[in-house]
């Protein structure tokens, strides 16, 4: 290759557009390949809770089987490990009575007691921007936030508690989150759009002419792309091409999604319709093209951190009328104790754990020298409570998939005693005694190469958790 060699960030341009690329054996000298691993973060959070009993292994450690609900994963046994019986105690912690789900959802990966004795909106930083933070020089974005519902901070969702909480799990100050971008088409025109990344500049009252919507990216860099190829070796000529073949076919999908009929076709630029706006992608269709665009983002390095939010705690906004047998509303469904409304529920969690699947599949196909995408990240699934109808903040659902590189176990369910003690909290929902979900998140933060010493913070200003857990650790 006559030492041809290109930089981590290097991007094909063409006219108003700036692909990125994956992680190629030529961006860096072989020694230092062969020792590098790109790891990645990402949370997803599946609303209102699970049927647990249907939820929870029966047997710990490497024995347990996949249970009823998680029959989607079945593929992917080996890849993750369960963990049962992790609290968040912080959510329990308010100075008046209610907001149970805004109050799980916002402390889910800060551990701090959202909005105590503060009469505006307060919070601490979220896992996921303690890890962006160390990792913003490495790529073209800290960090994306993508969700099948656009966030909102005004108004009070539950109990006078703000939306800000309900809607988003993503802080990166004590006031301050990141909002979720929800239409796959802005999505890929943010990740892959001109100067880099950003979207190109539209202006007021013009036609939208930006390239994407008239003709594919890839036609648009075509010429570089295919210089690249000429100039590789056969395993970086092997990638490029699983990686152009991956970008074409989410293309190919949202123009569907769109009656597009299939990919754009190459014509000069001519005014089009502006972006779609989310309601124009069906649900299930939407979560699909948003978990594609994370796994497009997490090969070509774009960005190392995600979170990504199914749906927002508490809401019932979302019909479930396109799954036969779903009736009602998800958080309605689970206030009702009979047969018929755990059934619905039911239909519901395997709805959101066929769409984690779904994702899980994507980065596992992913290779990335002998690993795969998935085993380089740490990937959470879990919600804010475990029973819903139950609000409790104790033995919440938790799965964790990938290892870091190798730096957490898989396989594996894990089993935490809960404290016999009554729950504590202005509803008794929690409990301090519990192992906590912050020993998860300090857990994350060492396999990442970054150990704390703490994660979050009691009413007192007292550490949640100051000991990774060890069972998880390789």
């Amino acid at each position: 290759m006559n030492g041809f060699r290109l930089s981590r960030r290097a991007v094909l341009r063409g006219a108003g557009v700036a692909m990125a690329l994956p992680a190629l054996e030529i961006m860096e000298p072989r020694r230092a390949h062969a020792q590098a691993v790109a790891q990645r973060f990402l949370c997803v959070y599946s609303p209102n809770g699970f049927v647990m009993d249907k939820w929870r292994p029966t047997a710990v450690g490497a024995t347990w089987e996949i249970p009823p609900l998680l029959s989607a994963l079945a593929p992917f046994k080996g890849d993750f490990s369960m963990i049962s019986g992790l609290g968040s105690y912080p959510a329990s912690l308010t100075t008046a009575f209610g907001g149970s789900h805004t109050r799980a959802c916002g402390a889910m990966l800060t551990q701090y007691p959202v909005g105590f004795k503060s009469t505006g909106i307060m919070n601490g930083i979220s896992l996921d921007q303690i890890i962006a933070n160390a990792w913003k020089e490495k790529t073209k974005f800290p960090s994306i936030q993508l969700g099948g519902k656009a966030s909102s901070a005004g108004g009070n969702c539950e109990d006078q508690f703000s939306c800000a909480y309900n809607n988003n799990i993503t802080w990166s100050g004590p006031t301050t989150f990141l909002p979720k971008q929800v239409n796959p088409r802005e999505v890929f025109m943010r990740l892959f759009g001109a100067g880099g990344g950003a979207p190109m500049p539209m202006v007021p009252g013009k036609p939208d002419n930006r390239p994407f919507l008239q003709k594919s990216i890839l036609d648009v860099v075509r010429m570089r792309a295919d210089a690249l190829r000429m100039r590789v070796g056969k395993t970086d000529k092997s990638k490029l091409d699983e990686y152009f073949t991956s970008v074409r076919e989410v293309e190919m999908r949202i123009e569907r999604e769109l009656g597009g009929g299939g990919p754009p076709k190459p014509v000069a630029c001519m005014p089009m319709a502006p972006p779609a706006t989310p309601a124009e992608f069906p649900f299930k269709e939407n979560l699909d093209l948003l978990s594609d665009l994370i796994a497009l983002a997490f090969q070509c390095d774009v960005t190392r951190v995600a979170t990504y939010m199914y749906e927002h705690s508490f809401s019932d906004a979302r019909s479930f009328a396109f799954l036969p047998g779903v009736t009602a509303r998800h958080h309605a469904i689970t206030h009702r104790m009979d047969a018929d409304a755990r059934r619905q529920e039911e239909l519901i969690n395997r709805f959101y754990i066929e769409r984690f699947a779904y994702l899980m599949g994507k980065l596992k196909n992913m290779k990335e020298g002998d690993r795969t995408v998935l085993d380089n990240s740490i990937i959470y699934l879990t919600s804010e409570f475990g029973d819903a109808g139950g609000h409790n903040m104790r033995d919440l659902p938790v799965l964790v998939a990938g290892s870091g590189g190798g730096k957490l176990k898989k396989g594996l369910h894990i089993k935490y005693e809960l404290d016999a003690g009554a729950g504590t909290g202005i509803d008794g929902k929690g409990n301090p005694k519990d192992t906590q979900l912050a020993a998860l998140h300090l857990s994350t933060l060492a396999a990442l190469g970054m150990p704390k010493e703490s994660f979050g913070s009691d009413d007192k200003g007292m550490p949640i958790a100051t000991k990774p857990l060890a069972e998880l650790m390789v």
